[in-house]
C-alpha cells in the first residue's frame, strides 16, 4: 500500500474555522471588566502535567474563575459545537463539559508549539477533542503579534507547513485539539494589563466510551 495519501495528510494544515462577530459588544464589555475586576487574581501559565514555571515555553497569565458569566459563555461556545464537528469533518462525539480558561498576553508572552491533548487536568472519563479560541481586547488596540500559528503534524523542516491566523476582536477560532499550534510573540510596548492580547481557551472533552 502506497504511503503517499499518509504523507500528504501529515504535510497538510489541520482543519480549521473562524466565526468573527462571535459574542457580540456587550459581553466583550462584560470580560473586559471581569478580566480588570480580577487583574491580581490571574497567575502564571504552567505546561501540561508539568507543576513548574517553564517560562522558556510559555509566558502567559491564566484566569479559570468566570463567575456569573461562565454559564452564558459555555452555552454559546455548545452552541456552535455541532457545526464546527461537520466543518471541520471531526469524528462526532458525545460532550462531556466544557472547560475554559481566561488568558493574558502581555508584552513579551508567547506559547511555543504544542498540542491541546496534553493536560494537567487528570480526567480519566474525558478527553480534550475540540478547541475554540475566542479574542478579544481593549479598544484601542495596543498590541502587536500574538498570532496563532497552525502546524501540519509534519514539521516544516520535514516538509510540513504552517499558517498564521491574526487574532481579531471577538473572533472565535476552532481547531481539533490534536493540532500543532503556537502563539507567536505579543509586542505590548505600555506593559499595561488591559492592553493585553486576552483570550478565552476553551475546550470540548468528549466522553470515553467504556
Amino acid at each position: 500500500m502506497s504511503t503517499a495519501p499518509t504523507l500528504r495528510a501529515f504535510k497538510a494544515l489541520p482543519p480549521h474555522k473562524v466565526i468573527r462577530d462571535f459574542l457580540g459588544p456587550d459581553l466583550i464589555s462584560q470580560l473586559l471588566a471581569l478580566a480588570q475586576a480580577n487583574q491580581n487574581a490571574f497567575t502564571p501559565a504552567r505546561i501540561g502535567n508539568d507543576s513548574e514555571l517553564n517560562t522558556k515555553v510559555r509566558i502567559s497569565r491564566l484566569l479559570r474563575d468566570f463567575g456569573s458569566l461562565r454559564d452564558t459563555l459555555a452555552a454559546r461556545f455548545r452552541a456552535v459545537m455541532a457545526q464546527a464537528i461537520a466543518e471541520l469533518r471531526l469524528v462526532p462525539f458525545e460532550l462531556g463539559r466544557i472547560e475554559m480558561e481566561l488568558a493574558a498576553h502581555g508584552d513579551g508572552a508567547f506559547y511555543r508549539r504544542h498540542i491541546d491533548t496534553e493536560t494537567n487536568v487528570t480526567d480519566k472519563t474525558m478527553d480534550r477533542a475540540l478547541t475554540g479560541v475566542l479574542y478579544f481586547h481593549a479598544q484601542p488596540k495596543n498590541y502587536d503579534g500574538g498570532e496563532l500559528r497552525l502546524y501540519s503534524i509534519l514539521p516544516p523542516k520535514q516538509g510540513g507547513c504552517f499558517q498564521d491566523i491574526a487574532p481579531e476582536q471577538d473572533m472565535l477560532l476552532l481547531f481539533p485539539s490534536w493540532a500543532p499550534h503556537e502563539v507567536r510573540p505579543i509586542s505590548c510596548p505600555s506593559g499595561a494589563f488591559m492592553d493585553s492580547r486576552f483570550a478565552i481557551n476553551c475546550w470540548y472533552r468528549n466522553l470515553r466510551k467504556s
